[in-house]
């Protein structure tokens, strides 16, 4: 794989990544910032109203993205009503979702990344890489890497493990403009998102379990019904007209397969979907800017793909676990309705993990300087993926310097900088780092004697 930029047209680029939501788009952006050439296939979306975590716009923010964080507009007021308590919460960002994808695509052409715009009916490969075509057989964008970012609507992959089957039924409504902001509250089968945006628009969405979903034919009727069972929702619309039908798109927590081969991955919700209880989706697509660093690294050196694809699918793992366990936390939470069925299947998902003894240095596949390698890095029950480094310092050479050191005095950051060619200081806080977590021989470092490796290492 070459690294030449393309701005335009449908010729072979180095990459063509499928999908233009925030985690294609960050990473188009991120990819052409390390001169690869980028063809980002895109289509048009069906309207809706999304919340945007104040982490995922400050991720969108970090990756350059700066029309979708003016898209994005002021974080609204929250409130939740949960378990029988009332709170207001940081906030969050209320946005029309077609108007942040436009945004979005002006960020990623702002970065050099080549824009097509159809619907890809098919992919495959070619002589010299990947080519996308949409129904009429026109060519769309062509790379020699394929990233598959079309969300939930992307070719499923196999499921690796899913949590209990779960829609989201929503309906907008328009009516007098009234403050921007929204709301979320528990229910007997479920609970309800509510947004209200500065035009007028109400958003009412209903998440429930798959197997109480009515059919798609009385799936607005059901919606009507259900809302004006609850006096919350009920109360958000009065005054309103509907916009259009209920409808209904899957909203289970599901972590696939992300298909890493020498040519190609999976990303975004196309690998891992989070349930929207856990607040992590947005972000976690953001997130996906990693991958840059997979794509970086099998573009210079295919025979790294063991390494790439260990390193992807923990990545993957460790970030749906952490976000179904937040949304478990959040579920079990609600106690009033514990017995239902919505409430059981939730609470006892995940199954709690075994904990993990693994304590030492190992071998593990990092990011170091936009590429994937394998390094010596220092693990712990609370940290099995490992620490590299501390303030710039590599854990695992500094500790094979200290063990042949053997005298723990307080010229020993002196002795491993000059060894290890780093700063004193720098040697001293990643020592105060190594002894606050007992790695050093013989235990952690005396109080006394840290303090003064501190002192003499800034000296």
């Amino acid at each position: 794989m070459g690294h030449r930029k393309r701005q335009g047209g449908h010729g072979m680029t180095d990459v063509l990544i499928l999908g233009g939501g925030p985690a294609g788009a960050v990473l188009a952006r991120r990819l052409t910032g390390l001169g690869h050439g980028v063809t980002l296939v895109t289509c048009a979306r069906r309207p809706a109203v999304e919340g945007l975590s104040l982490r995922a716009v400050e991720g969108l923010r970090r990756a350059g993205c700066l029309e979708a964080v003016a898209a994005a507009g002021m974080p609204a007021a929250r409130r939740v009503d949960w378990n029988g308590l009332h709170t207001a919460l940081n906030g969050e960002h209320l946005v029309d979702r077609s108007r942040l994808d436009a945004a979005l695509l002006r960020d990623a052409s702002a970065g050099a990344v080549a824009l097509s715009h159809g619907t890809a009916a098919a992919v495959r490969r070619g002589k010299d890489g990947w080519l996308a075509v949409d129904a009429a057989g026109t060519m769309l964008g062509s790379g020699r890497f394929l990233v598959e970012a079309r969300g939930r609507r992307a070719p499923n992959a196999p499921a690796q493990e899913s949590g209990p089957r779960t829609l989201a039924v929503g309906r907008v409504y328009l009516g007098p403009a009234v403050e921007t902001g929204s709301a979320a509250f528990s229910f007997a089968d479920g609970w309800a998102w509510l947004a209200a945006l500065p035009d007028g628009r109400r958003a009412v969405q209903l998440v429930i379990d798959g197997a109480e979903s009515p059919a798609r034919a009385d799936l607005t009727a059901w919606h009507a019904a259900t809302v004006a069972s609850l006096p919350q929702a009920a109360g958000w619309i009065a005054g309103c007209a509907p916009l259009g039908e209920a409808e209904v798109r899957d909203a289970t927590a599901i972590r696939r397969s992300p298909g890493v081969e020498a040519d190609r991955l999976r990303i975004g919700d196309a690998a891992f979907a989070v349930d929207p209880l856990s607040g992590h989706g947005a972000y976690a697509a953001v997130a996906w800017a990693f991958a840059a660093a997979a794509v970086n690294t099998l573009a210079a050196d295919p025979a790294a793909l063991p390494a790439v694809e260990r390193f992807v699918e923990d990545r993957c793992a460790g970030l749906f676990a952490h976000a179904a366990d937040a949304g478990k936390q959040f579920y079990r939470a609600e106690e009033r309705w514990s017995g239902r069925p919505f409430w059981q299947r939730r609470a006892a998902w995940p199954p709690a993990p075994l904990p993990t003894a693994d304590r030492g240095i190992r071998r593990r596949a990092v990011v170091v300087n936009d590429r994937i390698e394998e390094r010596p890095v220092l693990v712990t029950p609370a940290l099995p993926r490992g620490v590299l480094a501390i303030d710039g310092v590599e854990l695992g050479p500094l500790l094979d310097s200290v063990a042949s050191d053997r005298c723990l005095d307080g010229d020993l950051a002196r002795r491993c900088g000059r060894q290890l060619g780093q700063a004193p200081g720098r040697v001293a806080v990643a020592l105060a780092w190594l002894a606050n977590n007992g790695f050093l021989p013989g235990g952690a470092k005396p109080p006394s004697a840290l303090t003064t490796t501190m002192k003499n290492a800034n000296s």
